[in-house]
């Protein structure tokens, strides 16, 4: 790792998610550091019973490997705490969300807050 520190992209299972990814590679090199991107799997989406998730998966991967970025998928129940404990070993000095949807309150961004105090976040709409 970087002694600058990390951008940390935490993505999910939609091929959108790579507006996430582009906007983290512009960061970085604004930086100058490395950049890594999440996604953390959780047990109510299964990718069985979606097809559409491993071909999305497919291509955020591609892109990551594109803005030459590591990516990892990580099992958890545990959304905010996995992304947390993966920031702190990434040294990520910088995270990037996407935007909540309307329906999940508080943001993640917020969620997070207290587990990162002083991170950095930007939310992409």
């Amino acid at each position: 790792m970087s002694e600058t520190g990390t951008v940390l992209v935490c993505v999910t299972d939609q091929v959108n998610c790579g507006r996430l990814i582009r906007y983290g590679r512009k960061r970085a090199d604004e930086i100058g550091c490395p950049l890594r991107v999440l996604h953390v799997r959780t047990r109510e989406k299964t990718m069985m019973g979606n097809p559409d998730i491993p071909s999305a998966l497919n291509e955020l991967y591609a892109l990551s490997r594109e803005a030459e970025a590591d990516m990892e998928i990580v099992a958890s129940q545990d959304v905010e705490g996995t992304i947390a404990d993966y920031a702190g070993k990434c040294r990520a000095t910088l995270l990037v969300l996407g935007e909540t949807p309307r329906d999940r309150f508080p943001p993640m961004a917020e969620r997070l807050t207290p587990r990162l105090p002083g991170m950095q976040m930007e939310v992409i709409k």
